[in-house]
């Protein structure tokens, strides 16, 4: 997995943990005590995820969306004419952030950029009609969005077992 450099960055600056509130410090450190900085081991949200190259038979790009984290990224994955852009942490409450994409999270470590990358994001798959995948929502995690009044409708990709 790639990820920014201003997230690498961000979770890995002693000054971020310094100032982090105590709720959130344990995002900067590593979980088993004794508690070390992510310098000598990565943060949870970096864990497993050191920068590399690999090959690829589908096209790819990651793209900035900054705001959930500073360096926050889609990844962009097109093959045989179809297209799907992986969104992580964009979304965290489907119920209430698909109908009113402008909820923000505590999470989020910049809401004022979070908002408007989401909602930009959500009109765009909407629009387009693109395959998305994002993290906190039930299986699949794969779908469509359709755009509704204000909000959006989030439908899910048709699964089926395969033997």
């Amino acid at each position: 997995m790639r990820f920014d450099k201003r997230d690498a960055d961000f979770w890995l600056s002693a000054d971020n943990l310094a100032k982090a509130p105590a709720d959130a410090k344990g995002s900067f450190q590593a979980p088993k005590p004794p508690s070390t900085l992510c310098r000598r081991r990565p943060p949870p949200a970096l864990r497993g995820r050191r920068p590399r190259r690999d090959p690829a038979r589908a096209r790819h790009q990651a793209l900035a969306a900054t705001g959930h984290t500073p360096g926050h990224s889609f990844y962009v994955i097109e093959s045989k004419g179809q297209k799907m852009v992986v969104w992580g942490d964009l979304m965290h409450v489907a119920a209430v952030q698909f109908p009113d994409p402008s909820v923000t999270i505590g999470f989020d470590s910049d809401s004022k950029l979070a908002a408007p990358a989401r909602k930009k994001a959500f009109a765009d798959a909407a629009k387009q009609g693109y395959y998305v995948a994002v993290a906190h929502i039930a299986f699949p995690g794969i779908g469509h969005l359709r755009a509704e009044g204000r909000g959006y409708v989030w439908v899910p990709a048709n699964y089926s077992v395969s033997r």
